[in-house]
C-alpha cells in the first residue's frame, strides 16, 4: 500500500517558464491528502527559490529541497542538511573563477551568486524565480566562510563544459540542470533524493516499497529507482523513462493525476 507521495517540481507539478501548479495534479494531491497520504516535494531548488504557488497550495509535509542535500519542514525550518566539504568549495570557486563561469552557491537559507550577478539572474530568474531572491555575492565571495559550507553549485558554461571537471571532484556529483542552457549542478556523491528520502522514509515509519515518486530529469533517477513506483513524466527525460515503472502523460496533459488514477490512489 502506497503511504507517501513524492514529487519533483520542475516539469513535473510546474510546467517550465510557469508559476502554477498543474491544476489536475493539484486535485488529484488533494484527494490523496484527504486519504492520509504524506506529500513531500522533493527539487533541486532551495526552499527560498520555491514558486509561492507551491508553498500556498499545495498540501506537503515536508521538502526535500537542493537535490536532497537539505530537508525542510511544512514550516520551512530545516531539519538536516549535507553540505559539501570546505577543500571542494573552495577548489570550485578557484576553477569556476578561471574559467570565468557564471556561478553560485546553494545554501540552507539562499542561493549566493560569485561571479556574473546579472548574467546569471537574467538566466536563471524564470519560472517564478524572482531576482530579488538571488543575493549577490561578487564582491567578497565570502559566504561559504561566514555563514556555513554551501549544498550544492549551480553553474553556467558553453557548451556544459564544466561537466569536464568532474574527474577532478571525485567526491562530487555532477548533473545537467536545463541542457539547453549550458547549467549544470555538483553536490556531495553521497547525496541525492533518493538516499535523502530513505532518511525521511525512516522518519516517518514508511518503507521505500510504501512509496510513489515522480519525476522527469536525470537528478531524479535515484528517487525514481528507489521507491516502490517511480513513475516518469511523459515530458520526461529519456535516461528516466528507461529506469522508470511507470511513464505517464505530459505535464500538460494530466499526466500526474492520470498516473494516481492508473494505481486506483484517487
Amino acid at each position: 500500500m502506497i503511504k507517501a507521495l513524492f514529487f519533483d517540481i520542475d516539469d513535473t507539478l510546474i510546467a517550465r517558464k510557469s508559476s502554477m501548479v498543474n491544476e489536475s495534479a493539484l486535485v488529484g494531491i488533494r484527494e490523496c491528502k484527504k486519504k492520509g497520504l504524506k506529500i513531500i516535494v522533493a527539487t533541486g531548488r532551495g526552499y527560498y527559490l520555491m514558486q509561492p504557488d507551491i508553498k500556498e497550495r499545495v498540501p506537503y509535509d515536508y521538502m526535500i529541497t537542493v537535490n536532497g542535500c537539505c530537508i525542510n519542514d511544512s514550516k520551512g525550518d530545516v531539519i538536516k542538511t549535507y553540505p559539501m566539504d570546505e577543500d571542494d568549495c573552495e577548489a570550485l570557486i578557484k576553477a569556476c573563477l578561471e574559467r570565468d563561469y557564471t556561478f553560485g552557491f546553494k545554501f540552507d537559507d539562499s542561493l549566493q551568486v560569485y561571479n556574473h550577478y546579472k548574467d546569471f539572474t537574467d538566466r536563471y530568474c524564470s519560472g517564478g524565480v524572482l531576482k530579488e531572491w538571488v543575493s549577490d555575492n561578487t564582491s567578497t565571495r565570502d559566504y561559504h566562510k561566514t555563514h556555513g559550507l554551501p549544498l550544492g553549485l549551480f553553474v553556467f558554461s558553453p557548451n556544459s563544459e564544466f561537466r569536464l571537471l568532474e574527474p577532478e571532484f571525485p567526491k562530487l556529483k555532477f548533473v545537467s540542470a536545463v541542457k539547453a542552457a549550458g547549467s549544470n549542478e555538483c553536490f556531495s556523491k553521497n547525496v541525492n533524493k533518493g538516499k535523502t528520502i530513505q532518511y525521511l522514509c525512516d522518519f516517518l515509519g514508511v518503507t521505500l516499497d510504501e512509496c510513489m515518486a515522480f519525476g522527469d530529469s536525470d537528478n531524479d533517477i535515484e528517487m525514481i529507482k528507489m521507491c516502490g513506483i517511480g513513475v516518469a513524466m511523459g515530458n520526461s527525460a529519456d535516461e528516466l523513462k528507461e529506469v522508470a515503472d511507470y511513464v505517464t502523460d505530459d505535464i500538460n496533459e494530466d499526466g500526474i493525476y492520470n498516473a494516481l488514477k492508473h494505481f486506483e490512489l484517487i
